[in-house]
């Protein structure tokens, strides 16, 4: 049975539509992970909104010191001091519940979010530090999570006991999901539509 041009023209139309106004969420964040050195000898302090961490240590300040505190921007250290920066800190608190489907060591809430440590987890889902918002988590990296602090901004600092190693993990600003198409996709997917509504209308004419 053959269908009128004008409505096959509406089908494709109607597509085009769709594919504008429903924009495509990203599977997870992209946080960058950095490694901030031993856990030997060393504990976290605790973290600003900024995802500034400080770190205290047992070395580094000399014999007038037996504490030492070390601050980490975007993963690179600042010079030792024998006294604690004045920061505002921003760590979170413990949750009240753990997330379906994990079994959880330790865990952080904060504004929506939460990370943890899991280990032997339910669902099958691997050993690890997670981050992410209810049930909705994404793996950072194995190991565990002795301690864990989150901001409110969604970076997350732990130490990894089982490779005795501090991490941080920073969640770059911007949006997850991008509303408007960029201007490439947008000629890319129009110049299609047109050369197949041009072929449709051709072979309903016939």
């Amino acid at each position: 049975m053959k269908r009128p041009a004008h409505w096959l023209s509406a089908s494709v139309a109607l597509l085009a539509v769709t594919l504008f106004v429903c924009p495509k969420p990203a599977a997870a964040n992209s946080y960058n992970i950095f490694d901030l050195g031993t856990a030997n000898g060393r504990d976290l302090v605790g973290m600003d909104t900024a995802g500034d961490v400080v770190i205290s240590q047992s070395y580094g300040c000399g014999v007038a010191s037996f504490v030492c505190y070390v601050t980490y921007v975007d993963g690179v250290a600042g010079t030792p001091s024998a006294s604690a920066p004045n920061l505002v800190y921003d760590d979170g608190t413990p949750c009240s519940s753990t997330p379906t489907g994990f079994n959880a060591l330790n865990t952080v809430c904060n504004q929506g979010m939460v990370g943890l440590g899991t280990v032997y987890n339910p669902n099958g889902d691997k050993n690890g530090t997670y981050i992410g918002s209810g049930d909705d988590l994404q793996l950072l990296t194995g190991g565990s999570a002795d301690q864990i602090f989150l901001n409110s901004v969604g970076d997350l600092a732990w130490t990894d006991g089982a490779g005795e190693e501090i991490f941080v993990a920073i969640d770059p600003p911007g949006p997850a999901v991008s509303p408007i198409p960029e201007p490439g996709s947008l000629l890319l997917v129009g110049t299609g539509l047109l050369w197949f509504t041009a072929a449709v209308r051709r072979r309903a004419n016939r």
